[in-house]
């Protein structure tokens, strides 16, 4: 899938990046804060890319499903941690000056139900005065405006999600019909090859634990058959969530039912006070036969 992204985002669909020539990386690194403490970052994916043609090329995707005003900052962060690591020195303390230097790409995959609100530059994410005031413009000039890779899934276009060739396909055409409103759209038949990853990752992006739940409708030889595909596991979400609306209201029904009952009690209990039948109060308790005659007589 990673292959299969970076292919149609950078090179339109054609199949410049193998599987076999990309290697997974940590995406962990540390930095110091103004608080003088050491914290972690992490990357969603990181892997390196060693082909003839570009010897090696970091490449991370961060996934988004909200927009952030700050992502070019956080971007350069994840980035810059990659360049410095590009200068570890040796046992002596010296820069390893033979260590190869390559280039960093971050891919930013958004799939918030909302177009992408805000700037990729870094410039955007400082006040405006900067580009109001005399002051702001000539500084302006010193700032090296880093500018971030945003890449808007649910603003694809029918013929963009056709180019995806892995599952990234079923994902891309989920969230461009979710963007425009069209919950109820025909799926692509298209088998799902890596369905345990599949589901996973969408219970990621929209929050929804029943995809990890769906994991377990299937068998292997379903999975490995290529019968699970994106219609079969709407059925599933539609099929779950009419289950779960009839457990709740069931709930509901029960809770409600418990309410008029109670209140039906107190409406007969008040009837006999006035009355002055106070024995009858005492037997109704436990005398189901005389409490339904007694609705029955005061038309409760």
């Amino acid at each position: 899938m990673f292959s299969d992204i970076v292919n149609v985002f950078l090179f339109d669909g054609d199949k410049i990046v193998m599987p076999e020539t990309l290697r997974d990386l940590r995406g962990l690194s540390q930095y110091k804060a103004d608080d003088c403490k050491i914290h972690e970052q992490e990357r969603d994916t990181y892997k390196i890319w060693e082909s003839p043609d570009v010897e090696k090329i970091l490449l991370g995707i961060e996934n988004q499903t909200e927009t952030d005003k700050d992502m070019p900052l956080r971007i350069i962060g994840y980035d810059g941690a990659s360049y410095r690591s590009q200068l570890l020195k040796n046992k002596d303390g010296n820069i390893v000056e033979s260590k190869a230097r390559y280039p960093v790409v971050s891919l930013i995959l958004y799939y918030g139900e909302k177009q992408w609100s805000y700037s990729n530059e870094l410039l955007d994410c400082f006040s405006s005065e900067l580009k109001h005031n005399e002051v702001g413009n000539k500084i302006s000039k010193y700032i090296s405006n880093y500018q971030i890779n945003i890449f808007d899934v649910g603003a694809l276009k029918n013929t963009e999600i056709e180019r995806f060739k892995s599952d990234f396909k079923l994902v891309a055409e989920y969230f461009a019909n979710v963007r425009i409103g069209n919950v109820h759209y025909t799926p692509s038949a298209k088998a799902i090859v890596h369905v345990d990853e599949f589901l996973k990752l969408m219970s990621v992006l929209t929050g929804d634990s029943r995809y990890e739940e769906y994991i377990y409708l299937y068998t292997e030889e379903e999975k490995m058959g290529g019968l699970v595909n994106m219609c079969r596991v709407l059925d599933a979400r539609e099929n779950m969530g009419r289950k779960e609306g009839r457990k709740e209201g069931r709930k509901e029904g029960r809770k409600e039912g418990r309410k008029e009952g109670e209140q039906r009690l107190l409406n007969l209990i008040d009837k006999l006070l006035t009355d002055n039948r106070m024995s009858e109060i005492a037997d109704i308790s436990t005398n189901a036969i005389l409490r339904n005659e007694l609705y029955m007589e005061y038309d409760l």
